[in-house]
């Protein structure tokens, strides 16, 4: 709230043309100490929250802290700018949200090159995202959903440069995809441990993470997310790294659940190489056109170094309209050799009646050893390849195994619903059991015991994704 104190001149900052402009002397500002500075922030006692009414910008060399939890109410198309830095760390969330949510946007969140950004324990709603131009970024036990179009157009977080991070984070219901980056911009984005819902609102022809090159330094890395898709929308991906005028991509793409979007995986484009290893690909099927899309893992390369492979392992791969589709004379790929045999499950990647568990629409020759094609069908049957068109590269399919179908490993797991959820859960399971939920370090965070029957499960976990294990199954926990 305000009140009457001498300041120095160098802290005080301008207000000017609408907007409010901090010193730009190095001073580190609260939010409390804005509010006492300039008439575009305010406390609201009847709401316990502040008020911004006209843009703000952090100036170069400046710092706004958040060391302790507030809301913020922002009002409809005002845009927060930082040229220093921003640092928000709290053990209570700050929450950056409209004046009316739902019905008007703030213009949200831009970090201009140069500046500097740290999130732990942040919440952005509806705004119009983040616009980071500068790679110095990190997030943390966050969340950023219901965002609009506003000063991000490509993502509800849209980078341009450097190796961000963001982790244990949660992305749900915005009008664009959750992340992206441009195609001539490199990016290595690393990207762990969050959950994404129905991102990508406005059904353009755009995945959920939309990023482009990694760039020669560092590999883009996603791992250990859960992509669940919004199915009346019908032109919405899972995940798209591509590099579409052939700066440098190197990928790894591990230990996802990718469900219920237009397709699962692609890369496009070339000098594109990487790993796409452990992922569970099911039922991205929106597609209501077969020949558009619907695959579990697309690749398509026109051209790329000979040198320049894409190993895919121990993937399931289920309930797709194609299981996985390789195009192009760039479009290297491995799935299995003898001495690294595959491990990917194929089952029910159908449409038009026919099942297609792998499509090599390419004239390259492909490794496809030691995978399970389908667990009744034999691989002939599910594989287009050389021996249908003469114009196609040969598909080495040997070493065919199924030792566990999909059918199976389901037949396994306990029952754990809801999940998502918030902290407390149900599991159903047919025998007495223990269990375990770790985090994705592998540090055991809780334990316990299941009766037969049904359990309840009562956490105070932080947002993310977490492992719960029994002495027969392992599941994914997503708390948001």
């Amino acid at each position: 709230m305000k009140k009457l104190f001498t300041l120095s001149l160098s802290f005080v900052g301008v207000l000017l043309f609408g907007q409010f402009s901090t010193s730009g002397t190095g001073q580190t500002y609260t939010i409390a100490q804005l509010d006492d500075l300039t008439d575009a922030i305010s406390f609201d006692a009847s709401s316990n929250q502040y008020l911004l009414s006209q843009d703000l910008k952090i100036s170069a060399t400046d710092t706004f802290i958040s060391s302790t939890g507030y809301t913020l109410a922002i009002a409809d198309n005002v845009l927060i700018t930082i040229e220093g830095n921003i640092r928000i760390d709290s053990p209570e969330t700050v929450h950056f949200t409209s004046v009316n949510p739902g019905n008007v946007y703030f213009q949200g969140l831009r970090l201009n090159d140069g500046s500097s950004a740290y999130f732990n324990n942040f919440k952005m709603t509806y705004g119009g995202g983040i616009r980071a131009l500068s790679g110095d970024f990190f997030m943390n036990d966050s969340e950023v959903s219901y965002q609009n179009s506003g000063t991000s157009t490509g993502g509800a977080i849209n980078f341009s440069e450097g190796n961000p991070t963001i982790q244990n984070s949660v992305f749900r219901f915005n009008a664009t995809p959750a992340v992206a980056s441009g195609a001539n911009q490199s990016v290595a984005l690393n990207y762990l441990n969050n959950y994404l819902e129905a991102n990508n609102q406005d059904d353009s022809n755009r995945p959920q993470i939309n990023m482009g090159p990694s760039g020669s330094a560092n590999p883009t890395v996603i791992k250990n997310n859960l992509i669940k898709g919004d199915r009346t929308k019908t032109r919405v991906g899972g995940i798209s790294v591509s590099s579409l005028l052939g700066v440098s991509n190197h990928v790894l793409i591990e230990n996802n659940t990718i469900i219920d979007n237009r397709y699962g995986i692609t890369i496009s484009g070339g000098n594109s190489y990487g790993n796409i290893i452990g992922n569970t690909i099911r039922n991205n099927n929106t597609e209501t056109i077969p020949d558009n899309g619907g695959s579990g893992i697309n690749i398509y390369l026109a051209s790329n170094p000979a040198d320049y492979v894409i190993n895919i392992f121990d993937n399931i791969i289920d309930g797709n309209l194609w299981g996985i589709t390789n195009i192009g004379n760039g479009a290297f790929i491995n799935l299995g050799t003898a001495d690294r045999l595959g491990n990917n499950v194929f089952e029910n990647n159908i449409n038009g009646g026919i099942n297609y568990a792998f499509y090599n629409n390419s004239a390259i020759n492909i490794s496809a050893q030691g995978n399970c094609w389908d667990p009744i069908l034999s691989p002939e049957n599910v594989i287009v390849h050389q021996i249908d068109n003469p114009n196609l590269g040969l598909v080495d399919y040997s070493n065919a195994q199924c030792n566990l179908g999909v059918n199976d490993v389901e037949n396994k797991k306990i029952t754990l619903y809801p999940n998502p959820n918030k902290g407390e859960f149900f599991i159903d399971t047919e025998t007495k059991d223990q269990y375990q939920i770790y985090d994705l370090t592998g540090k055991l965070l809780m334990s316990g015991e299941l009766n037969k029957g049904k359990n309840t499960l009562k956490t105070y976990l932080r947002n993310g994704v977490y492992v719960l294990k029994t002495l027969t199954s392992t599941v994914k926990v997503v708390i948001y």
